[in-house]
């Protein structure tokens, strides 16, 4: 026993220096690195604000050891240019996060890059509701921002579909997939502009609410449920087509019908499910809740509401995201409000002594149609105003979306009957 510890003690102290010449070798390894990436760097500010040497070429330092970064970073500014607009925005992200120097060349190269996918690759909807800034304040930012607002959009439409037809599972027939795709290319337009018209909902209130002097005595975070905005809503909806503006109206309609019935509770539940919810006071959402969700969290925060599995997460996400926006119950509550559209520092700041109005739930939009149905109005002709008073009464605005009767018999919410919930 002696002499096994006696060769343990023996083998540790022999690679004790081993692991000292590793660990050496590791960090001359990383200020090698370091090194090599702060050289590479350098060298491309110095190019980029000498300009001398008649090209605009950049040109890496002697020292570099890597042979494709001195090839890549020597090559002009158009080519640079033609590789990125060859990668999706994920790419350039991914590029992007790779290293400061690459982060240089994908910021140097931005306002080329954004200019492309304007005008080859955004398509004549998004660039209608989101005009693009002048040539010479446009950057990253703005790409990204509407990849954001195409990707909540998808999401969205991908709930509703799935809502409606269910999404195809392999193996599957070929006529369900042809369904599915149909209601998701017809909906995915008008999802988009539903998003732009809450954007702007949510842009005029907080205007509205937010950045003006108040009386000492008026400090608290307070929300609290205001009447309609038509007039300041026309102007948002003159952005829209004109044939298509009613479709957006009814696709804004199922959306609520669809947000409501997904956050109730299920009327099929037993005896003892129906007293366990009594008990924990399970209610269905109300609509102040709902109006402050739409507007405040815009269709990306539907989309992931619809996203939840059960009734009772959905419920808790919608409860949670009021939560997180109160200064007085969240500590995130800055983050959440920059979702928001508030970014800047003035504007936050002044959150937390702010009362905020939020839009009565049917008084979204729906004022200002029934105000261009009037006869005087001239907005909309005698069919249109018919069918409207028609849907009216029985809710089924998903069926004058797709052109035919969807439904076939089910709810007008996309349900399987009037009194069933969701799980």
């Amino acid at each position: 026993m002696e002499k096994l510890q006696r060769e343990r003690t023996r083998s540790r102290a022999a690679s004790a220096p081993n692991d000292k010449v590793i660990a050496k070798k590791r960090s001359s390894l990383g200020r090698a690195a370091g090194g090599l990436q702060s050289k590479l760097l350098a060298s491309l500010r110095s190019k980029r604000k000498s300009g001398a040497g008649g090209g605009d070429e950049l040109a890496p330092s002697p020292g570099l050891s890597s042979p494709f970064l001195e090839a890549l970073f020597r090559l002009p500014d158009e080519l640079h240019i033609y590789m990125l607009r060859e990668l999706c925005v994920a790419d350039v992200l991914a590029l992007r996060r790779t290293s400061r120097v690459l982060n240089v060349l994908v910021a140097e190269n931005a306002p080329a890059l954004v200019r492309y996918w304007v005008k080859h690759r955004m398509g004549n909807l998004h660039l209608q509701l989101y005009p693009a800034p002048r040539a010479s304040a446009i950057d990253l930012a703005f790409l990204l921002t509407m990849r954001r607002r195409h990707i909540a959009s998808m999401r969205l439409t991908r709930q509703l579909a799935h809502h409606l037809v269910r999404e195809p599972v392999e193996p599957a027939c070929a006529r369900h997939k042809q369904l599915w795709s149909s209601v998701y290319e017809r909906m995915l337009p008008l999802v988009f502009g539903v998003g732009y018209f809450l954007d702007e909902h949510r842009r005029l209130l907080l205007e509205r609410d937010l950045g003006h002097i108040r009386p000492r005595s008026r400090i608290g975070y307070h929300v609290r449920t205001t009447a309609g905005i038509a007039d300041q809503e026309r102007s948002v909806v003159r952005n829209l087509d004109a044939p298509l503006r009613l479709h957006y109206f009814y696709m804004y309609c199922f959306i609520v019908q669809v947000v409501l019935r997904k956050t109730r509770p299920s009327s099929s539940a037993g005896a003892v499910a129906k007293l366990l919810r009594g008990w924990s006071n399970q209610q269905p959402a109300c609509s102040e809740d709902i109006a402050f969700f739409l507007i405040l969290g815009g269709i990306g925060r539907v989309a992931k509401l619809l996203a939840c599995p059960t009734s009772s997460e959905r419920r808790r996400y919608l409860l949670t995201f009021r939560t997180h926006m109160s200064p007085h119950t969240s500590r995130c509550w800055r983050r959440h409000w920059k979702d928001a559209g508030v970014v800047s520092p003035a504007l936050l700041d002044d959150i937390p002594c702010s009362h905020i109005g939020i839009t009565q739930l049917d008084q979204i939009w729906a004022p200002l149609i029934a105000d261009m149905m009037q006869p005087a109005a001239r907005q909309f002709t005698h069919d249109e105003r018919a069918r409207y008073e028609e849907l009216k009464q029985t809710g089924k605005f998903i069926n004058e979306v797709m052109g035919y009767d969807i439904l076939q018999g089910r709810a007008a919410d996309g349900g399987e009957s009037d009194d069933d919930g969701e799980p």
